[in-house]
């Protein structure tokens, strides 16, 4: 059987760090990926995010399906803004013609800026995230969130969401095989797309009956019957913790102390003046 949760056993520095160590680098990139209105900024950082990934869970940091969805996910805010942010004015010159499509426009240089700083930004946090739940055991995660005051029923509740994501994507696998050996037609992308929808009715059926399967477990148990219930395991900070927390606070004062003496370092009002060096000899409207 698949390993039924994101985390990856290993024995690299994160694994070893505290919950909450890695819960302040889910805040500091993200502060610092909003901080600037440069895409460069986010790009550097989900470039560090994607190798701290690497660093601690080898190969499963760049073959996973998340990572590749990340990923995805910026090429389609890159046409999406392209297309339809309406900011944008400056189109874009593809080989000395202009990108147009019905019902949205012609794609902009500011619409791509935009698209490429969003996506940029969505994938660093994705990607720090992913860095936490892939080497933090989900005992830690549950014990980390209550040692920060929460709640002991939302850390158990967002353990079990991620807890469901491998489930699920390991049932989907089983239905596509069975669909399959049953004749499912995947000559073309329409018909992958129409299969979708057989794919969904049996997988949102079988979430359900997980949950309820869930449920009366959790209630046979007594799950709520104490706020506080007894931890069998404990947290605690090590040197390494104190030297990552250092780190990190000190690199979101250096982002903020230059966020305010530099500004956003938006290069958006410079997307005319590229578009004349970018393709000599076209007008740039």
């Amino acid at each position: 059987m698949g390993n039924l949760s994101l985390y990856q056993p290993g024995n690299s520095i994160f694994h070893c760090c505290d919950s909450r160590t890695k819960l302040l680098l889910i805040v500091c990139f993200a502060v610092l990926a909003f901080l600037y209105f440069n895409p460069l900024v986010p790009l550097a950082l989900m470039l560090v995010a994607l190798a701290m990934n690497g660093l601690a869970t080898r190969s499963y940091a760049f073959t996973n399906a998340l990572t590749k969805l990340f990923l995805i996910i910026i090429f389609f805010f890159l046409i999406i803004h392209g297309f339809t942010n309406p900011l944008g004015k400056t189109p874009a010159m593809f080989w000395g013609h202009q990108l147009t499509i019905p019902f949205f426009g012609t794609y902009t240089l500011e619409g791509a800026y935009f698209g490429l700083t969003f996506g940029f930004r969505v994938a660093t946090v994705a990607l720090i995230a992913l860095l936490y739940v892939s080497t933090t055991p989900p005992v830690e995660v549950v014990r980390g969130m209550v040692k920060l005051g929460l709640p002991y029923s939302f850390g158990f509740m967002i353990l079990m969401s991620l807890q469901l994501i491998p489930i699920s994507n390991r049932e989907v696998k089983t239905i596509i095989s069975a669909q399959r050996a049953r004749g499912l037609v995947e000559s073309s992308l329409l018909d992958k797309l129409k299969g979708l929808v057989p794919l969904f009715v049996p997988l949102v059926v079988s979430s359900l009956e997980r949950m309820e399967t869930m449920a009366m477990a959790l209630e046979s148990r007594g799950f709520g019957y104490t706020e506080q219930p007894t931890p069998l395991y404990e947290v605690r900070f090590s040197f390494k913790d104190i030297i990552i927390v250092a780190g990190a606070i000190a690199l979101l004062v250096v982002g903020l102390i230059l966020r305010f003496k530099y500004g956003k370092l938006s290069w958006i009002d410079q997307i005319n003046s590229w578009g004349s060096i970018f393709w000599p000899g076209e007008r740039v409207l």
